[in-house]
């Protein structure tokens, strides 16, 4: 049968050794020219030949003729599509004539262009199959290309491996993902290189292996086109050194929940005027969390307002509907509840421990917390203010000094009172004097944050993520 003899060819396919199928129908004759490339993918050319004149006959004079590796390195294949059909009958006798060691079919069936696409994709590999990638050296910056196996040899049509990539910032061409063929210890051979224009950050990939040739990776946000530039254009893009990844920043936005309905809805209303401003920075580049707080229920049906986080690590522009949400629908129905809270503190100790939460979920990366109120903390114990303490004990002092000891966190604060009558806590949390609400400047909040786009530095290849 014609479909486990071309898949028993493909098979033999080694060094210089061509395949050469010749299919003759009624209308003409197909020549497929079989033969494997430096990866050990078979790569074949198809040249139909539909004369004019003298139909199928004249065709296959044609294909006889054809120029064609030694005969000693060629396997010939000959299907008639047709023999019932005079014509066709002749032109199979024309080529069997031509090569007389062909093997010939004559049974109906599939086309033999669709037998030998079948036998190519359900070959096993030949050659181990690699994804390029970079590796930076921890202290010096340096990139080095290195490869990632993906399929070993034998692997078949429809296996697939799980990875986590992480990719910087590219260039218009996007983030290249080139794989690349082993044959012993020669150098790697390019099989196939697509690209996808993906924002910073890790991606966690399944690559599939269609077929010899072909690898589709799945879990791209947007599906990789094939790439066209040069392959050296592509290496020489590679910088020398990369100072560091470029980890998008993280923004926690704090707001305080407690006090008159209209200053509260003046805080978040400014908060998402904020964020507007910083939403124009190019796309990645800035991680969002928004927490809320109030106040401690102190006296019998005193509400409880606790830290809670309303969104985390989302982009500027989610963080802004998650306010609107909250201002829409949310606040109006806590109008009571923010008026009879205890007027004299806010849990600003129990949000620097959420705050202390996600910084630490965030991982590697600037991280910057912006606060907007205006009341004291709760201290851990009693002391001389005569405020009600943190029943939880958490001391706001010491968990400031942790975000800036071990995490290097930048602060912000906008506070509803001058700075001369605002506690001493809003100088701790707007790493200075605080801004005043009813004038502050975003610009200038930004610039006290140090959130500031990252220079870029395109890189192509993508690194894999440890």
């Amino acid at each position: 049968m014609l479909g486990p003899a071309l898949v028993t060819a493909v098979t033999e396919l080694t060094g210089s050794r061509h395949l050469i199928v010749f299919e003759v129908t009624a209308g003409g004759v197909t020549v497929f020219d079989v033969h494997r490339d430096d990866t050990g993918t078979p790569r074949g050319l198809v040249e139909p030949l539909v004369p004019r004149e003298g139909g199928v006959v004249a065709a296959a004079r044609l294909a006889a003729d054809l120029p064609r590796p030694r005969p000693g390195d060629t396997t010939v294949i000959l299907r008639c599509a047709s023999p019932a059909d005079p014509r066709a009958a002749q032109a199979a006798e024309v080529l069997r004539a031509a090569n007389p060691g062909a093997r010939v079919f004559t049974e109906p069936g599939a086309r033999a262009g669709d037998a030998l696409r079948r036998a190519i994709s359900e070959e096993p590999l030949t050659q181990p199959y690699d994804l390029v990638v970079l590796r930076r050296h921890p202290r010096e910056g340096t990139l080095h290309f290195a490869g990632h196996p993906l399929f070993g040899r034998e692997a078949r049509s429809g296996d697939h491996v799980e990875l986590t990539v992480r990719c910087e910032p590219s260039d218009d061409r996007g983030t290249v993902f080139a794989v690349t063929a082993w044959e012993d210890h020669r150098r790697p051979r390019l099989v196939s290189a697509h690209a996808a224009k993906l924002a910073p950050g890790p991606y966690k990939l399944q690559a599939e292996l269609e077929r010899p040739g072909r690898v589709r990776f799945h879990g791209l946000p947007d599906a990789a086109e094939r790439c066209e530039v040069p392959w050296g254009d592509l290496v020489a893009a590679v910088p020398p050194r990369l100072d560091r990844f470029a980890d998008p920043a993280h923004l926690i936005c704090a707001i305080q929940l407690s006090g008159p309905y209209e200053r509260v809805l003046s805080r978040v209303q400014w908060v998402g005027g904020f964020l507007g401003m910083v939403a124009d920075g190019p796309q990645g580049w800035l991680r969002v969390s928004l927490v809320t707080y109030g106040s401690h229920a102190v006296h019998r049906g005193d509400p409880e307002q606790p830290a809670r986080a309303e969104c985390e690590r989302v982009t500027p522009e989610q963080a802004q509907e998650a306010l609107h949400r909250l201002e829409e629908r949310r606040l109006p129905g806590m109008r009571e509840a923010m008026a009879r809270g205890y007027p004299y503190a806010a849990r600003i100790e129990d949000m620097l421990v959420e705050a202390g939460r996600l910084v630490e979920a965030a991982g590697r990366g600037p991280a910057a917390l912006l606060t907007v109120g205006d009341r004291p903390p709760h201290p851990p114990r009693t002391d001389l203010s005569e405020i009600i303490p943190c029943r939880d004990k958490h001391d706001w002092e010491s968990l400031l000094t942790a975000l800036e000891r071990d995490h290097a966190v930048t602060f912000a604060a906008v506070c509803d009172l001058p700075a001369e009558r605002a506690h001493r806590a809003w100088s701790r949390l707007g790493g200075g004097a605080p801004a005043e609400l009813a004038t502050a400047d975003a610009e200038e909040v930004c610039a006290r944050l140090g959130l500031a786009v990252p220079p870029v530095q395109p890189v192509p290849f993508p690194f894999i993520a440890v």
